[in-house]
């Protein structure tokens, strides 16, 4: 890929985790002075994952945690200037790291090695299955250990006095 295309297609990325991490958090009823926060967060998230994984060669899982624990991070410092949990930003703003394609992967590798008659396409479908359910596994062990991991080095101590 050329540079430009690089930078073309993470920007469309990024517009697009814009849109669609408010869309999701309407789904749950998050009130609407949070719907910008949540839209700039989803769109860092993808940003800051895709410019990892296609620009720094780094592998997905690795940038997805990267990602999430930005994000994470970032809504620890802004969740309470706005009065508002955490969780209302980043479960919504890491919607767009969902890995929907590996998952169709494994589900369809799945249903094509119940139905497989040759051995070598079974043999093929089970690769296909392994490699895509866990590597999907993979990223949303990912995305859960990197919203979940951060506030553990930032809470623990918020109530004692030294």
């Amino acid at each position: 890929m050329f540079f430009d295309e690089i930078w073309l297609r993470i920007g469309l990325e990024t517009a697009a985790a814009g849109f669609i991490a408010p869309a999701f958090a309407m789904l749950f009823a998050v009130p609407c002075k949070c719907l910008p926060y949540v839209a700039v967060g989803g769109a860092v998230t993808r940003c800051l994952r895709s410019a990892l994984v296609i620009g720094a060669g780094i592998e997905i899982v690795i940038a997805t945690f990267i990602a999430c624990a930005a994000v994470s991070l970032i809504f620890i410092y802004v969740g309470p200037k706005l009065k508002i949990p955490r969780p209302v930003f980043t479960v919504a703003s890491i919607i767009a790291l969902i890995p929907g394609f590996d998952a169709y992967n494994a589900l369809i590798s799945f249903i094509s090695m119940v139905e497989s008659v040759d051995d070598a396409a079974f043999y093929h479908y089970v690769f296909t299955l392994m490699h895509s359910g866990t590597r999907c596994g993979a990223i949303l062990l990912a995305i859960a250990l990197g919203i979940a991991v951060p506030p553990l080095f930032f809470y623990n101590y918020r109530h004692r006095h030294i």
